[in-house]
């Protein structure tokens, strides 16, 4: 499952900023939030291509290309491991 980093901080236990502070200290993102060279297809981080369209009446709509960063989870794996935070992998709860 792939998370947003607000979704990744908080299962890390620790705040959005600090976050990607943390990523941009370690060069995996650069100044302006986009992913690093290095890091993409490295199935840690992945940035998720998004397309919304703001519609106003009586005039063509807006097309509004971004992109948002997603955390895997071998990275919040890697990224626990790099901030030194211990991570319980507790089983799933199948009724089968």
């Amino acid at each position: 499952m792939n998370r947003t980093v607000k979704q990744a901080a908080q299962v890390l236990g620790t705040t959005e900023a600090a976050l990607r502070h943390h990523l941009r200290t370690t060069h995996a993102l650069n100044r302006d939030g986009t992913l690093a060279a290095r890091h993409i297809g490295g199935g840690k981080l992945l940035m998720d291509p998004r397309v919304t369209q703001l519609l106003r009446p009586n005039r063509a709509p807006i097309t509004k290309h971004y992109a948002v960063l997603m955390v895997t989870e071998a990275g919040i794996d890697w990224l626990a491991n790099q901030l030194g935070i211990a991570i319980t992998h507790v089983p799933s709860k199948e009724s089968a």
